[in-house]
């Protein structure tokens, strides 16, 4: 029996190829998990549809709160069913609120800000857009349920942000 230990060579060139098996390993992980980021954040944004979509981009931020229909917002029947509401967000409230509507009733929001960031979402809708000074987000919903719901502000504003709450009261369909 050979008592000897392996020579430095044969320690040598065993290191010299585990390290470059070590390195292809790697090398595969990292890509692996680079192809998985990104075919998440790929299916993310056209899956769920993440991207924010705006009517139009005012390059002043201003200038959507001096039209007319901004001005302290407003909720206008566009049809014997059919509703356009215009919230303004600034600190640290939703104008106009509360919003009465029908129940059924077609509405589409336009929405935008006059200061900072604000997130307008419906609690127990699928409504959440981002408010952002200058640009006018839209989004249609219809209310198939009576009740009251609350607008919150999910986009940190400032020092009263947990009060930003607005209201939209759905009111009961009448039956002819």
């Amino acid at each position: 029996m050979n008592t000897q230990s392996p020579g430095p060579d044969f320690e040598h060139a065993f290191h010299r190829s585990a390290e470059r098996h070590e390195r292809v390993w790697i090398f595969c992980v990292v890509t692996m998990l680079l192809l998985l980021t990104a075919g998440t954040m790929f299916y993310a944004v056209y899956d769920y549809g993440v991207v924010t979509k705006g009517a139009a981009f005012h390059a002043d931020p201003t200038a959507p709160a001096r039209e007319t229909a901004f001005q302290d917002g407003r909720v206008i029947q566009t049809g014997p069913n059919a509703y356009s509401v215009y919230m303004v967000g600034h600190l640290w409230m939703w104008s106009p609120s509360p919003i009465h509507v029908k129940q059924g009733a077609a509405i589409t929001f336009y929405v935008t800000s006059t200061d900072v960031l604000h997130g307008f979402e419906v609690q127990g809708t699928t409504i959440n857009l981002t408010a952002v000074p200058g640009i006018v987000g839209t989004v249609s919903y219809n209310f198939s349920h009576p009740g009251t719901y609350h607008i919150i502000c999910n986009e940190f504003c400032g020092i009263e942000h947990q009060a930003m709450i607005g209201r939209i009261i759905v009111d009961p369909a009448t039956r002819s």
